[in-house]
């Protein structure tokens, strides 16, 4: 019984001290030299967003971006003069999401995803905020009937239960 016991402990102190060991000499990787960002994460269609690419001088970037239909468009490389390239997109007439990658010297290093959506997405009030409403109606009656049915049958019960003890 000692030996099973024993044996248990040891195995539990493997299976908890494992996990800690694979995790005591951590792994850390250089930060990219790159970054990429857009000047929106979500777009109307048609409307015209910029991507800036940063990275070192004397590089060639291109641009590679997947449309919603899974597509891909490339645009022309252009070199690094200063630490950053800025790209110019417009927005498909497709909605979804655009992804959008920068490649350099053939491997990717960095991307971005944009959001398109319609022009008529939602309606704004006069502050220019996207007005938003509650669609559930019938949910919130749904469940209201449901916990007045509830309490009803708890009332019920206890007043069965009540005229039965007298």
């Amino acid at each position: 019984m000692i030996r099973k016991t024993i044996a248990a402990l040891a195995l539990a102190g493997a299976i908890v001290l494992v996990p800690a060991a694979a995790q005591a000499a951590p792994v850390t990787y250089p930060a990219s030299e790159y970054s990429i960002t857009c000047s929106v994460t979500q777009v109307e269609t048609g409307r015209t967003f910029e991507c800036t690419v940063t990275g070192p001088n004397g590089g060639t970037l291109e641009l590679r971006v997947t449309l919603p239909n899974g597509s891909v468009l490339t645009i022309a490389p252009t070199s690094f003069t200063t630490d950053s390239a800025t790209f110019s997109l417009t927005a498909p007439s497709e909605l979804g999401v655009l992804g959008v990658t920068a490649v350099s010297e053939g491997s990717t290093v960095g991307t971005a995803t944009v959001d398109v959506v319609s022009t008529s997405t939602g309606t704004t009030d006069t502050d220019g905020l996207a007005s938003t409403g509650f669609e559930n109606t019938g949910l919130a009656i749904g469940a209201g009937a449901l916990l007045v049915a509830g309490a009803a049958t708890v009332f019920v019960a206890a007043r069965r239960r009540q005229l039965q003890d007298a």
